[in-house]
């Protein structure tokens, strides 16, 4: 049966929420709420002699929620402005990870630095409903579970799939972030897909369209075959590879080398390399116009090597050769590489570029696509025998007929980065495809303005300063589409004759709207409209979270945004500094156009979490720390448990798969490392910390400001402080008893608050020790308000840490102990609760 709860927010926020039996609150609120909405009781633990973070932190976070303690509060000073804070969405699919622990426990730390200064803080939580991940991981599960794919469901029955999915787990990574304690304000929740949030991405659109900064354009997109969509840079994970590297049971870093014939029979021209199968679809040769080599050969012709009734020019071109690498010459193939493509649009002749070369110097250079978007050899590539096999896998027969050919000229190691898809750990193949791009330019000069203008921080200033300026100066146009179903879709129509001849594009928020925009010759002739089925990038609905979470909805009718105004803008924003551009970037390019204003006035970023050895963490490593490990504990056997529950999802769709053997060898390969790398890591398993020792050494390690390499034996330092803490706790408590005892009297009795204790010292009747510790405790509070207001708070914990060893346990409890025996002068007590 499920429970009714009442958030208990500001006076005008109050609701019932749902409990799903799986403990899941409706709303993804973090609150630990009680029944009926009743305040919980203060936590109070039962004393023991060791240290227990549960016994400490238990309970706390339910007793501030249930006060709603964490909304801004009214009563607070007026005159001092609210501090708007916005918490970086984590997606649905997401599982706390340790560059989430150092950013919440940054951005909490400063949201209750600045609720003791009396200042409102309105810090708003979500989750980003994050597009390719949850399709993706919604998919497995259903191939998994029920033998179904998206595409046997429908569009309709998937996106039914999804939700369902995300009313179950969508709220799990709220529900383990609550875990560190973090106070963010739960009435201000939002979700990416929210209806609201969706009206203004939608309207964001449509007026982007309005004003001809988005547009529909054929290019090079990086394309990832297992996902069957373009993704963007950030989604591509580059592995270096060297001397004949294996992936995936094809052979990597091996630069080939083949000859095209002259078409006069005069010689040949070798090039090179590491992508033999897209020689079908290679249609120039390119050299530098001043490599004395070459320059009797400009504008000659070859013979392609494997379809001698094709010829291809050779072109000069600077930009694009090198002529002391290899032999000078570089072979094109202009509807698979990037770069071949840019030099395809600045040399042919069915090019509509602008660049700066004249039409007479212009040659025939036409665009072939020989794989397509399965990753298979279309028949287009001119060779039967090769079609219909996978790309990666048709290299080996590509040099078979090459060597056949007798144009074969040798191989080499050469090492290499291979692209692959983040999600889907397929190599990501280059291909031409139409999709929505957004021209970013204008933008990214009106950011920049207004960053100096507005005088924008960003913290560290090195290098992050020149960064945003470099890479904001030299922006390329956004591609907005993805070809998956789960996100925004683009509010885009296509017009559809009745033969299904497709015709002209039409933006609008919704079919109506498109409708009306239908020419008389349109209707008459019997038009339909036929929605793009493509969704946008995720990361476009996230840049204008600034906007959308404090009201705008981007409708030009003023009545329906009146009031967004008053929440906009962020006092700062807290990220990695990993997604300064792919992030906080777009954010700066997309609220200030709409606004007028940039969405904050100062950047913090935090450094990237490494492992011990200064390795980026992954799963397929098994170096990754999970938070909750580190606060709950963990056995060796209950980590390697977990590597093993992990991959049996993969191992169990692997198996299934017999045509496809390898990947389950892969993944049992994947998880014998793992094994490895944990019994090396975690010999003795993970200790048992709690939040605040884990979150004060995060804090702490952020004195390296590009890369943290995280080791657990520094959060047991802070675990040692806790420790400190808690017996100094214990031993005014217990000396408090004894005192109350031996005089009769109670701590309620005579202490008022610790102002009252403090403006009420007999000093006269003050040691030098108690002189000594108010001295530091005076400086401890100067250097941590400091820490605060520079953003520097490694300095805070460095200084807590300091003072609570140095001052306070190993000087003044020494001294306060021997006062306070049992067989001590009762005159000299200094118990500031005694009245002795």
């Amino acid at each position: 049966m499920r429970k009714v709860v009442f958030l208990k927010g500001t006076a005008s926020y109050k609701r019932s929420l749902f409990l799903s039996p799986r403990g899941l609150l409706s709303k993804r609120t973090l609150a630990c709420l009680a029944n009926n909405g009743d305040p919980v009781p203060k936590p109070r633990r039962n004393l023991s002699d060791k240290f227990d973070p549960k016994s400490i932190e238990n309970g706390w976070y339910s007793y501030w929620t249930s006060r709603s303690l964490f909304e801004p509060q009214s009563s607070l000073s007026e005159s001092k402005d609210k501090i708007r804070m916005l918490l970086p969405p984590p997606n649905i699919t997401g599982q706390l990870h340790i560059g989430h622990a150092l950013m919440l426990s940054i951005q909490d730390a400063l949201a209750r630095y600045y609720r003791m200064n009396s200042r409102s803080v309105h810090w708003a939580p979500g989750t980003d409903h994050a597009g390719i991940a949850t399709q993706s991981v919604v998919e497995r599960m259903l191939a998994r579970k029920r033998g179904l794919s998206r595409t046997e469901l429908g569009r309709e029955g998937f996106l039914k799939e999804v939700e369902k999915w995300r009313d179950e787990y969508g709220g799990r990574i709220l529900e383990q972030i609550s875990r560190l304690g973090t106070s963010t304000t739960g009435s201000a929740e939002y979700y990416t897909l929210d209806k609201g949030l969706s009206e203004a991405v939608t309207n964001a659109f449509v007026q982007l369209h309005e004003e001809g900064l988005i547009y529909r354009d054929t290019k090079m997109v990086n394309w990832s075959v297992g996902l069957q969509t373009a993704i963007s840079d950030i989604e591509v994970v580059g592995e270096d590879v060297s001397k004949g590297t294996k992936i995936d049971g094809v052979e990597f870093g091996i630069l080939h080398s083949f000859a095209f014939p002259l078409e006069d029979g005069s010689g040949e021209i070798v090039v090179s390399t590491t992508r033999p199968e897209t020689i079908p679809g290679d249609r120039a040769v390119a050299v530098h116009p001043d490599d004395e080599r070459y320059k009797h050969l400009h504008f000659k012709r070859v013979r392609h090597p494997l379809l001698p009734d094709i010829t291809l020019p050779i072109v000069p071109d600077a930009e694009l050769v090198d002529p002391s690498f290899g032999t000078g010459a570089v072979k094109i193939t202009p509807s698979h590489d990037i770069n071949d493509y840019a030099f395809w649009k600045r040399h042919s002749s069915s090019s509509t570029s602008l660049d700066n070369i004249s039409p007479e110097n212009r040659t025939d250079i036409p665009l072939v696509p020989v794989f397509s978007a399965t990753g298979r050899i279309l028949p287009s590539c001119g060779i039967p025998s090769l079609v219909g096999i996978d790309r990666l896998h048709a290299r080996k027969s590509v040099v078979k007929l090459l060597k056949d050919a007798g144009v074969y000229r040798g191989k080499r190691d050469h090492n290499m980065r291979v692209g692959k898809c983040e999600r889907s750990g397929c190599i990501i193949e280059p291909l031409l495809r139409p999709q929505w791009y957004l021209s970013t330019k204008p933008l990214a000069e009106k950011a920049l303005a207004q960053s100096k203008l507005q005088e924008l921080v960003i913290r560290p200033v090195s290098p992050y300063s020149d960064e945003w300026q470099r890479w904001l100066g030299g922006i390329h146009d956004w591609c907005l589409s993805r070809q998956i179903w789960w996100g925004h879709r683009i509010p885009a129509y296509r017009v559809v004759t009745p033969e299904k001849v497709e015709e002209r594009w039409i933006v609008a928020a919704n079919e109506t709207a498109a409708r009306e925009q239908l020419t008389a010759e349109e209707n008459e002739r019997g038009c339909v409209l036929e929605q793009d089925p493509d969704v946008l990038d995720t990361w476009f609905s996230s840049g204008l979270l600034p906007l959308s979470t404090a009201g705008w909805r981007g409708n030009k009718d003023a009545g329906v945004t009146e009031g967004w105004e008053k929440n906009y803008p962020l006092s700062f924003i807290e990220s990695g500094g990993d997604i300064l551009f792919f992030w906080l970037a777009r954010m700066a390019m997309l609220c200030t156009w709409f606004s007028g204003k940039l969405p904050f006035g100062e950047i913090l970023l935090h450094p990237l979490v490494c492992d011990s050895r200064g390795r980026k963490m992954s799963k397929s490593i098994g170096n990754v720390l999970d938070p909750l490990a580190i606060i709950e504990g963990r056995t060796l056997d209950q980590i390697l448990e977990g590597i093993e529950a992990d991959s049996t999802e993969g191992l169990e769709h692997w198996k299934k798969q017999n045509e496809n053997g390898r990947q389950f060898k892969a993944i049992e390969k994947e998880i014998r490392n793992k094994t490895k790398e944990a019994r090396i890591f975690f010999q003795t398993g993970i200790t048992e910390s709690g939040a605040d020792p884990l979150r004060m050494a995060l804090i702490d390690y952020t004195r390296q400001t590009r890369q943290i390499n995280m080791e657990l034996r520094h959060v047991d330092t802070f675990r040692r402080l806790g420790i400190k803490i808690d017996n100094a706790f214990k031993f005014f408590y217990h000396t408090r008893q004894a005192i109350e005892k031996s005089t009769g009297k109670t701590a309620e009795a005579t202490a008022v608050t610790i102002k009252s204790w403090i403006e009420g010292l007999d000093k006269e009747k003050m040691r030098f020790h108690d002189w000594h510790m108010l001295y530091h405790l005076r400086e401890l509070v100067v250097v941590c308000n400091a820490a605060f207001e520079e953003r520097r708070l490694c300095k805070a914990t460095e200084a807590i840490r300091a003072f609570t060893f140095d001052v306070l346990c190993d000087v003044y409890l020494e001294f306060v102990k021997q006062e306070l025996a049992p067989d001590a002068n009762p005159e000299v007590r200094g118990y500031p609760n005694s009245q002795a």
